[in-house]
């Protein structure tokens, strides 16, 4: 079974009954396991011991958004570390300390949408017990910048956030969705797909949103019934703010974060 579909399944026997109630429509909990490995991915750093992941995530949500999810919002947050450990353990990362996801409220932040910080974040080792001998004062406590090898506590190593930008989907009999992408965000109908669209007429791997740091582009997968934007039919092309995508008989409107650039 695929790290999302357990996610979603072990989440929804945890909390049976509420979860069909309260996620019907609007920010659901598998895209922030989606963003947490795609996090991952796009900040993995390479050392002399392996490849290490971040082990601890900070998800900005609306306040209306974290209502929803105050129910069973430590078992989220559990759920989400566990994502972030088996992806680790299967794609073969190295994680700094346990893993952890915090989930707080921010008035800046849109209903259906999120922003997500992570870092390596080492243990704190622990000091050797004897103590100094009587004619050396003790030593101060080590501080997080002491020089690599030292017995002082690993520094935090902070990572930057990943370039966002949102969709506004639409699609027959549906109610309207937002969700919140990233450079490389792929869309179709397979669970596995970074935004996961549930028709007919968009194929099970259909088009791939990118960001290269100025621009943003999305490019048709091979899909059957094709791409188009603004009414033109492409295979590849640059997105601009307020653009529309048609993938099928689903509408996206493309909305680039502030300061995330665009290209004609």
């Amino acid at each position: 079974m695929g790290i999302l579909r357990d996610f979603e399944q072990r989440l929804e026997g945890a909390v049976e009954g509420f979860f069909a109630r309260a996620f019907r429509s609007g920010l659901q909990p598998v895209e922030l396991a989606k963003a947490v490995q795609r996090y991952a991915s796009n900040h993995r750093q390479v050392g002399v011991d392996g490849v290490f992941v971040p082990n601890a995530y900070r998800v900005q949500l609306a306040p209306t958004d974290l209502e929803r999810f105050s129910g069973y919002g430590d078992t989220l947050k559990h759920e989400l570390a566990g994502v972030v450990q088996r992806t680790a353990r299967e794609r073969g990362w190295q994680l700094k300390g346990p893993p952890r996801v915090e989930l707080v409220p921010d008035e800046a932040i849109r209903v259906g949408t999120y922003e997500l910080r992570g870092r390596v974040e080492a243990p704190r080792r622990q000091q050797a017990s004897a103590p100094p001998p009587r004619s050396q004062p003790p030593s101060p406590a080590p501080s997080a910048s002491a020089a690599p090898g030292s017995s002082a506590a690993a520094a935090t190593v902070m990572l930057g956030d990943s370039q966002q930008a949102t969709l506004e989907i639409s699609r027959p009999d549906h109610p309207p969705e937002t969700r919140t992408i990233a450079g490389g965000s792929v869309i179709g109908r397979l669970a596995e797909c970074d935004v996961t669209i549930e028709d007919p007429s968009v194929s099970r791997r259909h088009a791939r949103i990118d960001h290269d740091g100025a621009s943003w582009r999305i490019q048709d997968l091979g899909s059957t019934n094709g791409l188009s934007v603004n009414g033109q039919r492409i295979g590849d092309g640059p997105l601009q703010d307020g653009d529309e995508v048609k993938l099928g008989s689903v509408r996206l409107r493309f909305r680039a974060a502030a300061g995330g650039g665009s290209a004609r």
